[in-house]
C-alpha cells in the first residue's frame, strides 16, 4: 500500500510536518486531525469537511496533487447508508517520513461509487475521483458542507 516505510518521528515532529504541509500547499482546512505516536512511530489522519461524494473527491484530489504516491479506497459502512472515501500516502520532511490517511464520509450513492455491499470496500482510481469531483447532480447548494 505505502512504499516508503515510516521512520522514527515524534508526535510533535509529525504534527509540525502536517501543519506545514497544509500551509505550504494551501489545502482546505480539515474537519479534524489526529496524530498518533507510539515508540516514535507516528501516523496522521485527516478528515475533510465535505459532505458529498463530489466534494470529498475534489478535496482528495487537492491532496493528491501535493503527494508523491497515493492509494485510494471507497468503503461502505456496515450500516449501509454511508460511504467513506480515503487516501493513504506518506509525508516526508527533514525529521523523516510519516503515514497519512485523508478521508471523508458521505451518504452512499450507488450511482457514483457503485453498489458496494454494506461493509464492502474497493480500490478507487484517480480517474474515478476526477469523474466524481465533476459530478454536479449530487452536490449540496454552494457553501453548504465545505469549510475552507
Amino acid at each position: 500500500m505505502i512504499s516508503t516505510p515510516p521512520i522514527d518521528m515524534t508526535l510533535v515532529q509529525a504534527a509540525h510536518l502536517l501543519t506545514a504541509h497544509l500551509a505550504d500547499y494551501d489545502l482546505p482546512e480539515p474537519a479534524s486531525l489526529e496524530v498518533i505516536s507510539r515508540a516514535h512511530q507516528s501516523r496522521l489522519t485527516v478528515q475533510v469537511h465535505s459532505l458529498t461524494v463530489p466534494s470529498i473527491a475534489a478535496e482528495l484530489l487537492a491532496w493528491a496533487d501535493t503527494l508523491t504516491t497515493v492509494t485510494l479506497q471507497a468503503m461502505r459502512l456496515p450500516s449501509g447508508d454511508r460511504v467513506h472515501l480515503s487516501m493513504a500516502s506518506t509525508l516526508s520532511g527533514p525529521a523523516g517520513t510519516v503515514e497519512v490517511t485523508i478521508f471523508g464520509g458521505a451518504g452512499h450513492d450507488p450511482a457514483l461509487v457503485g453498489d458496494l455491499t454494506p461493509g464492502g470496500h474497493r480500490t478507487v482510481t484517480l480517474g474515478e475521483l476526477r469523474t466524481w469531483a465533476t459530478d454536479t447532480s449530487h452536490r449540496l447548494p454552494r457553501g453548504e458542507g465545505v469549510t475552507r
